[in-house]
C-alpha cells in the first residue's frame, strides 16, 4: 500500500504546473546593475528581478531556500545574499556559493516581447 502511495505522489509531482502570464517591468525602467521586486506566481511570494548587463534580464525567487528569509541584489559582487545565516547566491543562474543554503533559488521564466518582460513559470531545483 505504501509503495501505490509514493508511485501516485510521483506521479502527481511530476505533473505540469500551470502558471500565470504576467508583465513584471520594462525593460527601460531598470538600469544595468538595477533589480526590482514583484510578485509570482502569485501576490504572496516576493520574486527579484535583475539587470546584470545590457539586454541580459533574470528573475528569482527571493525567499532564502535555508530559513525563508529575503535574499538582497549585490551588483557589484554579481550575488544575491541572505543576511539571516550569511547564505549567498549567484545572480547569473541562482546557484549557492556559499552558507546553509540546501538548493539554488527558483529561477523565474522570463520572456521579452518589446519593451515588457514577461514572466510565464518558475523553474524549481
Amino acid at each position: 500500500m505504501l509503495g501505490a502511495a509514493a508511485a501516485a505522489w510521483a506521479i502527481f509531482r511530476a505533473l505540469p504546473t500551470k502558471y500565470p502570464v504576467r508583465v513584471v517591468a520594462q525593460t527601460g525602467e531598470l538600469p544595468v546593475g538595477g533589480s526590482k521586486i514583484f510578485t509570482y506566481p502569485s501576490n504572496v511570494e516576493p520574486c527579484i528581478l535583475l539587470h546584470p548587463a545590457q539586454d541580459t534580464f533574470v528573475a528569482f525567487s527571493r525567499t532564502c531556500t535555508h530559513a525563508a528569509c529575503p535574499v538582497f541584489y549585490h551588483p557589484e559582487a554579481n550575488l544575491l545574499s541572505c543576511p539571516c545565516h550569511q547564505g549567498e547566491y549567484s545572480a547569473a543562474d541562482g546557484s549557492v556559493i556559499a552558507g546553509p543554503p540546501p538548493r539554488p533559488l527558483p529561477r523565474v521564466i522570463l520572456e521579452r516581447q518589446g519593451q515588457d518582460l514577461i514572466a510565464t513559470g518558475m523553474v524549481k531545483t
